[in-house]
């Protein structure tokens, strides 16, 4: 019996090594194929990226804040920024950066799919094959109209996910699926990003002054210089006060009549 036991605990051993060896082997091939796709398409390919998934919190990324992104594409198509990843054992994400996000978060889903885990997203209803739940259904309704039923209808079946978070728009597809796969996937989530300009956009926070910055004095710009003001007058210069002008003096008169005679002279001329 016990060399039954043991016998049996070799078989699973080794069946869960060549499991291993199995997934890791396919795990080489998928991110082969994945970079060759990228160079081929001029994007840019790295193994992992540990923190790339922290950055979303739902649908198929709910409560997956410790996981690695796998296999990561990024580039742009057709003028849409976008990136691509696996998530391991899940499947494959698209998301599509969009040009400006909203606090209101939709998630449209095939019937078949089961609803989203997160409890702040209702249920607003169905469009087209699939269902609408958004963290805000009234101001949801907006995008849910003619062009969303059409945009729903004409969605892969592959990407059994679409949703939005803040400035992203995404998608998920199966783990096995090709370069046309993740192609159309992309077309389908920038389509969806689109769709959702109509959303209001996050509301702007107030930001508290920062206390290390100086305040700048009223007088002087940004660039340390100060503002072109009309110049006021110069003030008039100072004179030096002038001498007061005294009226004119007359040379002395000489008295009129005969000059009168130095009697002392005119006798010692007489002696002489």
């Amino acid at each position: 019996m016990t060399v039954m036991w043991f016998g049996l605990a070799v078989i699973a051993l080794a069946g869960a090594v060549a499991l291993l060896y199995v997934d890791r082997s396919r795990r080489d091939q998928l991110g082969r194929v994945r970079q060759m796709w990228a160079k081929a398409q001029g994007y840019t390919y790295a193994p992992t990226d540990d923190q790339l998934i922290s950055h979303f919190h739902r649908a198929a990324l709910a409560k997956l804040d410790d996981a690695i992104a796998l296999d990561v594409v990024r580039g742009v198509r057709r003028g849409e920024k976008f990136v691509l990843f696996d998530v391991e054992e899940t499947s494959t994400i698209v998301a599509v950066k969009r040009p400006v996000g909203s606090d209101v978060d939709i998630d449209l889903r095939l019937k078949s799919t089961p609803p989203p885990r997160e409890k702040d997203m209702e249920l607003l209803g169905s469009i087209g094959p699939r269902v609408v739940f958004a963290t805000d259904v009234e101001i949801a309704r907006r995008v849910c109209d003619q062009r969303m039923a059409a945009f729903t209808e004409s969605v892969p079946a592959h990407v059994s996910l679409l949703w939005s978070e803040s400035e992203w728009a995404l998608g998920s597809v199966p783990l096995n699926s090709t370069g046309r796969d993740w192609d159309a996937a992309i077309d389908a989530v920038a389509r969806l990003s689109g769709l959702l300009h109509v959303l209001p956009p996050v509301r702007n926070r107030p930001v508290a002054p920062r206390p290390d910055v100086p305040r700048r004095r009223p007088d002087i710009d940004a660039g340390g210089h100060a503002p072109n003001r009309p110049q006021a007058p110069a003030p008039a210069a100072r004179q030096a006060p002038r001498p007061p002008v005294s009226a004119p003096v007359d040379p002395p008169r000489r008295p009129s009549g005969p000059t009168p005679i130095n009697r002392d002279a005119e006798r010692r001329r007489r002696e002489s």
